[in-house]
């Protein structure tokens, strides 16, 4: 096991030769099918991440599917607070209508702005070969941007649902 001082001595030699040996290292981290495991042992799996080429309207409707203790005008009312139009939303907020919900609805119609989910059945209408319904609306090319609610797993709050609008509304997500 290195020391302190050599593993600094030894990191500087690594970027002194990384624009050499970068090319060849991860055209064979690709060929054996370990370039994820690199990438995110270096905390920077995003990387690998496709851009999709399908674009939603920010100005489209929004759903929020999902268990909530939440009653849906006090979500509005949030919305309202932060210059949404309450017509926008679409919500869901009982664990049986996430479960019988069509995700399918919104596959490649750019009308449909951002999914808010909470607590939720793994299996539902639309989920296809996924694991979960959350897992076919994040990996799926075609749906509008996910976002989960919740800090420690997935809940419906109040503050959550506050703070992830005002994220999506700063990152221009959704206007």
């Amino acid at each position: 096991m290195l020391d302190v001082e050599e593993l600094l001595e030894l990191e500087d030699n690594i970027r002194q030769e990384l624009d050499d040996h970068l090319p060849g290292a991860l055209s064979m981290l690709n060929r054996t099918g370990e370039l994820e495991i690199f990438l995110k042992m270096l905390g920077m799996e995003y990387l690998l991440q496709k851009q999709s080429d399908y674009q939603v309207y920010p100005t489209g409707k929004i759903i929020v599917s999902g268990q909530s203790d939440v009653k849906a005008n006090v979500l509005l009312s949030i919305a309202k607070r932060l210059g949404l139009d309450k017509n926008r939303f679409e919500l869901y907020l009982d664990y049986e209508d996430a479960k019988t919900f069509n995700f399918k609805k919104m596959y490649y119609k750019p009308q449909y702005a951002l999914v808010m989910v909470g607590p939720m059945p793994h299996s539902g209408v639309g989920k296809g070969d996924s694991g979960s319904i959350i897992a076919a609306l994040e990996n799926d090319e075609g749906y509008p941007p996910v976002v989960r609610l919740g800090s420690n797993g997935l809940k419906i709050t109040k503050t959550d649902f506050k703070n992830k609008l005002d994220e999506m509304i700063l990152s221009k997500e959704i206007a």
